[in-house]
């Protein structure tokens, strides 16, 4: 334990200054026959010792810390009473709860190299407010994962571009989609519960106290990521990359400082058609039997929001299997080719993915434009490769960042370690 120069003195003083008082004050009532009295400062560093002793004590019941607290900050106290699993990737997974969200969840999930610590959700994008947590709790719970991933409610701004208005149809078709009897008719347990956190706060905590960066995969609009930027800069420098399927609020979080970002385009997702036909091909050529709830789950999109299937594609599950690729460094990944280049997202009702449109190419056409960011984009795919990775995930049930244990919930722990040194 080290102490400056200058705390030891001041210790000394405040010592010799108690002995000086304690002496003045027996002096006194010799001099008058007063009864003695008791000595409040030994009496009071007896018990701050006890004290001590007994958060000592429960410190080293628990395990949680190798250290003691006066060589650690808060964070690296935290940090160790987490004890988070470092041999993975973490990440987070923020998302609007469209259909193809909880088809890029499941994928993720059944991931070896990866640690989910949280699924952030946020309303007013392709899911209404009320369904947004929700339905991705609901899924879990349904797959065999009940209360085992962090699951946080978010902000609901209104997100899709002035003027657009998504059809009723298709909206309703999504935030019903897993219990509507015309849909999947699934019984879910309504009495699952969100995580503590909402998911700003969830952003932040997550950033702020894993022991290593932690990768984002943004699935739809940006602001719950905004928010957590504006609420504490400092977790800028713990996103390790940030992956970019849907877009907006986009331009806040491109300006922010984050180093690495990565995109697929709509225009490339659209090489990865959601054909029901060539899924059972796959499946058969595979020898994989799906669960009738996963092939429902993942084949009736068009039908349950009466779209054409020509229109639906494997849109924010290839932004995942995207992640996972460029994460494990995948040389035979189902994506082809990479572009490096320069963009700024803006708003339109045109727009790709009707959240935004980046905009290239431009050192020929604007070379004089500020705020661009650099990105890493995924131009070329094959679809044969991304089905079957993609099918061979999902028919596992390993759940490997599914916890067995609720209280070992990466939220649940977290909130009990931060309770721990009083940071709540």
């Amino acid at each position: 334990m080290e102490y400056s120069a200058d705390a030891e003195n001041k210790a000394i003083s405040s010592s010799q200054f108690a002995a000086d008082s304690s002496n003045a004050q027996k002096q006194f009532n010799d001099e008058f026959g007063l009864p003695p009295v008791t000595n409040k400062v030994e009496n009071m560093q007896h018990s701050n010792a006890e004290r001590r002793d007994q958060k000592a004590t429960q410190t080293a019941t628990t395990g949680c810390c190798n250290s003691t607290s006066s060589t650690l900050s808060n964070i690296e106290l935290v940090q160790n009473c987490i004890a988070q699993n470092i041999n993975k990737n973490p990440i987070i997974i923020d998302t609007d709860s469209d259909i193809d969200d909880l088809w890029a969840i499941l994928y993720l999930m059944n991931g070896p190299t990866i640690d989910i610590l949280a699924v952030t959700t946020v309303g007013d994008g392709y899911s209404a407010p009320l369904y947004s947590a929700s339905n991705v709790i609901s899924m879990l719970g349904l797959v065999g994962c009940t209360d085992g991933v962090a699951v946080g409610s978010g902000l609901s701004t209104p997100s899709l571009p002035n003027g657009f208005i998504l059809s009723s149809a298709i909206l309703g078709g999504i935030d019903t989609y897993l219990s509507s009897p015309s849909c999947l008719n699934q019984s879910v347990n309504i009495y699952l519960q969100p995580s503590p956190f909402d998911s700003v706060e969830l952003i932040v905590y997550a950033l702020k106290y894993s022991q290593q960066p932690v990768d984002v995969l943004a699935l739809g609009p940006f602001t719950n990521i905004a928010a957590a930027i504006v609420r504490d800069r400092s977790i800028i420098p713990k996103i390790g990359t940030l992956y970019v399927s849907d877009v907006l609020a986009v331009q806040r979080v491109d300006d922010s400082g984050i180093k690495k970002l990565v995109a697929i385009p709509s225009t490339v997702q659209k090489q990865l058609p959601t054909n029901i036909s060539q899924v059972n091909m796959k499946l058969k050529q595979l020898n994989i039997t799906l669960s009738p709830f996963i092939y429902g789950l993942i084949t009736s999109l068009a039908k349950c929001t009466n779209q054409s299937e020509s229109t639906i594609y494997w849109w924010d599950n290839s932004a995942a299997q995207l992640m996972v690729q460029l994460q494990n460094n995948v040389t035979n990944g189902f994506c082809t080719a990479f572009q490096n280049v320069e963009s700024l997202y803006i708003l339109s009702a045109d727009a790709d993915q009707l959240f935004g449109q980046g905009l290239t190419d431009f050192q020929n056409t604007r070379p004089n434009t500020n705020g661009l960011s650099n990105y890493t984009i995924c131009a070329q795919t094959n679809s044969d490769t991304f089905l079957t990775e993609f099918l061979t995930k999902i028919s596992s049930d390993k759940f490997y960042s599914c916890e067995k244990t609720y209280a070992n919930r990466f939220d649940l722990k977290l909130q009990s370690c931060m309770s721990m040194y009083g940071l709540d």
